[in-house]
Parts: structure tokens; C-alpha cells; sequence
């Protein structure tokens, strides 16, 4: 994992976030608990289900899931890139919105917040689910995370204290940053800079950095990119 520098929350004229996400989401939780809209809108009234906002859990906020209005924004506002696995993630291959702090533990009101969401992928949402020990991407700092490039491992840094260390390795743990598919993801990016099907066509270094950022870091760190690439900055 690297830092990720959060984004401001998305503003007319481009996507209106408070009116497509946040004011429906509110409104939808009024109903819930048997308050009056404070939105109108077409349709029938939702039913109360709960007295209580604590009291409604993650399946009934999914029947009312506006936060996925957002998911565009979400992935523009990012450049793509999941912030748990690094990978940058096709449109077409599962982008969703991860509730940092997730339905099932937080205020039902930070479902329909963009401070609480952070783009990953499908694989890393259903990993990290409602666990608690999962790093906020938010809060990490650069070099918190190593990657050994013999076996393509993620690692906590040398010289953390251990309580820091101990939360990386848990963090690393609970994503499966070490299973086969992300270990896999990073030699294939690896050997497509290193070992090109054309060898006249060698794939460019900024192609990493916007497709797998930790591991461009990490291979510029180490000192393993090609001459010409050593002088470029990122």
C-alpha cells in the first residue's frame, strides 16, 4: 500500500454528490426510522424498519445503495487505482466503493459520505468486509509497506516500531496483498517493463506508475528500472 491523498468531494457542475448521494441517503434513513422524506420524490414511501439509525443494519442500507452514483466520480477522482491492492482497476472489472468505515460498525449516515469512501476493487472489498484492522489508505505514509522483488511479497518496512509493524503485517494479512493473484499482478507488470514480448517495444516506466504505483515505487527504490529511466521523477 502507498499514501493516498484524499479528494475533494465531487461539486456541480461536474456531479453533484450532496444532491445525488448524501440528501437522498438521508432522506431514505428519515423513512427508515419512521420520520417524515426530507426529499421529495416519486414513488411510494419507504417503510419504517427500525426505531433507531443504529438499529439499521448493512442489508437494509443496500436496498438504498446511492453511494453507487458516485462510483465514476469515485474512479476519476482516484486515476482508477484501487487503494488496497495498487492496481489501477479497468471499469469493466469491478470498481466499487469501499466504506472505510463499514456499514455494520459506523453511523448509518457515513454510508452517504465521500470522506468514507475509498475506490477498491471487488477482491479487496469482500476481503477487508467490516474488519477492523485494515489500514485507512488515507493515513498510511510511503514506506510503511516493502516489497521483496525476488518473491514479490509485501512486507512492513524495516525500523516501524512494532505496534506500527504489527498493523502492517495485519493489514497485509487480512487483503491477501501476498496471495497468488496479487503476487502474480505485480511479476506480470514486472516482467512486461523487464521482459517485453518485444524487445524493441520495451513497456514505459510511467505505464507502471499508473497501472501498479507501489511496485514502480518500490522497483525505483531498489534501483531496478532501466538506465534511461533513473534521471525521470515521477
Amino acid at each position: 500500500m502507498i499514501h493516498v491523498e484524499k479528494q475533494p468531494e465531487p461539486s456541480p457542475p461536474g456531479f453533484d454528490f450532496d444532491q445525488e448521494v448524501r440528501q437522498p441517503g438521508l432522506s431514505a434513513l428519515a423513512e427508515l426510522t419512521g420520520q417524515p422524506p426530507t426529499l421529495r420524490r416519486r414513488g411510494p414511501r419507504i417503510q419504517q424498519r427500525a426505531q433507531r439509525l443504529e438499529d439499521l443494519g448493512p442489508a437494509v442500507l443496500r436496498q438504498y445503495d446511492y453511494w453507487t452514483r458516485a462510483l465514476d466520480v469515485l474512479h476519476d477522482a482516484y486515476q482508477g487505482i484501487c487503494a488496497y491492492s495498487c492496481f489501477y482497476i479497468a471499469p469493466i472489472c469491478g470498481p466499487t466503493v469501499d466504506h472505510f468505515a463499514a456499514m455494520v460498525s459506523a453511523d448509518p449516515r457515513q454510508a452517504y459520505e465521500w470522506d468514507n469512501y475509498r475506490l477498491a476493487s471487488s477482491l479487496m472489498n469482500a476481503r477487508k468486509r467490516d474488519f477492523q484492522d485494515v489500514l485507512d489508505p488515507f493515513e498510511v505514509e510511503d514506506g510503511w509497506f516493502e516489497l521483496n522483488l525476488g518473491t514479490f511479497e509485501v512486507r512492513p518496512a524495516q525500523g516501524l516500531d512494532e505496534p506500527l509493524s504489527e498493523r502492517v503485517r495485519n493489514t497485509i494479512d487480512r487483503l491477501g496483498l501476498n496471495s497468488r493473484e496479487c503476487r502474480n499482478m505485480r511479476i506480470r507488470f514486472f516482467n512486461s517493463y523487464w521482459l517485453p514480448k518485444e524487445p524493441s517495444k520495451p513497456v514505459p516506466l510511467w505505464h507502471l506508475r499508473e497501472h501498479a504505483p507501489f511496485l514502480e515505487r518500490e522497483m525505483r527504490r531498489q534501483g531496478r528500472i532501466r538506465p534511461e529511466d533513473q534521471e525521470a521523477q515521477p
